[in-house]
């Protein structure tokens, strides 16, 4: 009786239903991503071509679409910017000097930014209060309490993510991320950013779909596609704005000269000035 028993039982827990694996912690995964990104270590120099093509309503504007020849210097985002001619593949023409960013009125760059960095804060409308209260302590809390964190799925080998900003969404600028679920590197992000007009610095919301390719094992932006929806006016009937950006011809030079990244020495160094 005793071994028929023994005999039920095991046939019981053969049949029993396994139990499901317990989902990831999007959370982790998060903090994971953001701590693989973080220990790429930046090239001091980025040399680089911005292809930007941009339509308006559907219509392909060739006055806003261009390529640019790009010489970077990641310490203070200094970069030395020329036009790129294909048909020549070389840069020819004026220098100018802009520093690349996201969520200002230049072009975004570079292909090595750091997506997780929260955007400049906006300036305030009035100068804060002054502090007459002592401080008598601080508290730290560990985690990343930037964004409301949950998992979409698992999509083609990566983790989906989908983000909500806690506090301060134009700063806290990412909405989803794809993450390689064996190497936690970053493969595709989606985020808000600001599409500045050129009439007097009005800005609009702007919406990126970020692409990443690898370089040596260094996460590299590929491609931006931005969609922007703009409320017509008198001044404009503009509905909508998409741009698209291809970052290639990617080099990491070990050093470049100070001059490139000091625009009132421009005119004295033209005739030494980079092509390629």
């Amino acid at each position: 009786m005793r071994a028929f028993a023994v005999v039920l039982c095991a046939a019981l827990l053969l049949g029993a239903e396994p139990e499901p694996a317990p989902s990831p912690n999007p959370y982790a995964i998060l903090a994971r991503a953001r701590d693989v990104f973080h220990a790429h270590v930046r090239p001091p120099y980025v040399v680089y071509n911005l292809d930007r093509r941009e339509w308006i309503d559907d219509h392909a504007r060739d006055d806003l679409s261009y390529t640019l020849r790009v010489w970077y210097r990641s310490r203070d985002g200094a970069a030395l910017n020329r036009l790129w001619y294909q048909a020549r593949h070389r840069a020819v023409g004026d220098l100018y000097f802009i520093r690349p960013a996201f969520n200002q009125p230049v072009d975004p760059g570079p292909p090595t930014a750091d997506i997780f960095e929260p955007a400049p804060p906006s300036p305030p409308s009035t100068p804060p209060p002054p502090d007459k209260l002592r401080t008598i302590g601080t508290v730290q809390v560990s985690g990343d309490l930037d964004y409301r964190a949950t998992l979409a799925g698992t999509d083609h080998g990566s983790y989906h993510l989908k983000l909500q900003a806690l506090r301060d969404p134009e700063r806290n600028r990412l909405r989803e991320l794809w993450v390689d679920v064996t190497s936690f590197e970053v493969q595709r992000a989606r985020a808000v950013d600001r599409l500045f007009l050129e009439d007097g610095g009005v800005s609009v919301p702007d919406r990126m779909d970020i692409t990443f390719e690898s370089r040596n094992g260094l996460p590299l932006i590929h491609r931006i596609e931005a969609i922007a929806d703009v409320i017509p006016t008198l001044a404009t009937l503009i509905r909508r704005e998409e741009g698209d950006y291809l970052f290639d011809d990617i080099s990491f030079p070990e050093v470049l000269p100070d001059w490139y990244f000091e625009p009132k020495t421009y005119g004295q160094h033209f005739r030494e000035s980079p092509s390629r």
